[in-house]
């Protein structure tokens, strides 16, 4: 196996490991999830919950709940999506 394919695949473990760790957070923190299905762009967002001001970081855009302000940034700073 060639260098390059191994670094390649240890950056794909890394991504998968990444968005695992965020899903887990994301459930401890009982942050709501919006069900979808379907293909959704694969970028790590947070979102502000317009009730209480909490911050909830998720794996895409797609599942974060309707009404819900997205961020950028992990902290809820820096809009993206409104």
């Amino acid at each position: 196996m060639s260098s390059m394919l191994k670094l390649r695949l240890i950056g794909l473990a890394f991504i998968v490991l990444s968005f695992l760790a965020l899903d887990r957070a994301a459930s401890a923190n009982n942050c709501p999830r919006k069900s979808f299905t379907g293909s959704c762009i694969q970028v790590i967002v947070s979102a502000r919950n317009p009730d209480t001001g909490e911050c909830c970081v998720y794996p895409n855009p797609c599942v974060v709940p309707d009404g819900w302000q997205i961020y950028y940034s992990p902290n809820c700073q820096d809009i993206v999506f409104e």
